[in-house]
């Protein structure tokens, strides 16, 4: 339904980095909230959805790294942009991206899917994420728009590739739900 849209989004997680600075590793620990008031354009199968709001991010470290290009408390502004689109009944693209003022971070997610039990999407995706000099590559599977009463769920799994070859599993779980 096209119209006004709000979308919150919140998300942390911990990581690990050797400190040049420090020439030790450092375990890091991040939370994110963002509340974003926004517009969703509908036209036939394509859907477009647009938010813009504040961003309130915060960041541990320990062993303190002085060096470190993020840490402490933030508050900032963030854009995010929601595309899906059907092009047939039993296929989907969806593509998600954030970018906020803080760092700058954000992230770009591409998924393709097809219609699987006649209850949700599933198919490969990828994703980008990036916070200061740091990125990640994300490449795996997911499981979109799986309906249980009004919350509609998402999750990936797959192999993180990152920027200083600390590699691994990820796992991302999302939901939605319409009012």
């Amino acid at each position: 339904m096209p119209g006004f849209t709000f979308k919150t989004l919140v998300n942390g997680g911990g990581y690990t980095y050797t400190s040049g600075a420090l020439n030790a590793d450092v375990r890091g620990m991040t939370l994110s909230a963002a509340t974003l008031p926004g517009w969703r354009f509908v036209r036939d199968n394509l859907t477009v959805s647009v938010f813009a709001g504040p961003v309130v991010q915060d960041y541990w470290l320990k062993p303190n790294d002085p060096g470190a290009r993020l840490h402490g408390f933030y508050a900032g502004g963030e854009f995010a942009a929601d595309v899906w689109y059907q092009p047939t009944p039993v296929a989907m693209v969806a593509l998600n991206g954030t970018m906020a003022s803080i760092g700058p971070t954000g992230s770009l997610r591409v998924a393709l899917g097809a219609r699987f039990l006649d209850r949700m999407y599933v198919g490969p995706e990828n994703e980008e994420i990036w916070c200061g000099n740091f990125a990640e590559y994300q490449l795996g599977v997911h499981v979109t728009a799986w309906h249980m009463e009004k919350v509609e769920w998402s999750a990936g799994s797959g192999w993180a590739l990152t920027s200083d070859h600390r590699n691994g599993p990820y796992l991302r779980i999302g939901a939605n739900a319409r009012f």
